[in-house]
């Protein structure tokens, strides 16, 4: 891949230069854990995930967590209640998954399909896979709208125990 004329390298080959770096350095092994949702953001993640997979010679493993329901807690009660997964809900993240492999030609990719609050369930997927780093996608929503909607990205960055790499929106789309 070529430089663009003002010399500075493409964004995912800087980041292919850097995690190559870190690798090599810090002598890490373990997965790639990359969460996907079907949006074209975490599609352009998993992408970024599958080149740093290939070229780290680690495996990846693409994930998709089926959001639970959080109900407030009943008085005297100690922590959260979430709603139980439905097999219907777990099957189509297996199809989503399934489907999104085929699409990238990524059939050597572990698939999980998990059911929580994606941050935590994905923290928790990297801590069983003793995974290098997770990669999220971001939808580049910014302060004021994540604060209502949520960012799984920033929450994740907030609970994993390994690197998150977050790809912003454009990078690793399709040419």
């Amino acid at each position: 891949m070529e430089p663009p004329p003002d010399g500075r390298k493409p964004a995912v080959e800087y980041t292919l230069f850097a995690f190559n770096w870190w690798m090599e350095e810090e002598m890490m092994e373990g997965a790639i854990v990359c969460g996907v949702d079907g949006s074209s953001e975490s599609r352009a993640a998993l992408r970024v995930a599958a080149q740093l997979s290939g070229q780290l010679g680690v495996p990846l493993v693409i994930a998709h967590v089926a959001q639970a329901a959080v109900f407030a807690p009943v008085p005297g009660a100690t922590g959260q209640a979430m709603s139980l997964p439905t097999e219907v809900e777990l099957r189509a993240g297996e199809e989503l998954l399934e489907q999104i492999a085929e699409e990238e030609g990524l059939g050597e990719a572990s698939l999980r399909s998990l059911h929580g609050l994606a941050a935590e369930r994905l923290a928790e997927l990297a801590d069983e896979e003793a995974a290098a780093f997770v990669v999220v996608g971001s939808r580049g929503r910014g302060a004021f709208k994540a604060a209502f909607l949520g960012s799984v990205s920033r929450d994740l960055i907030g609970v994993a125990r390994c690197p998150v790499l977050v790809v912003p929106p454009g990078v690793g789309s399709p040419p």
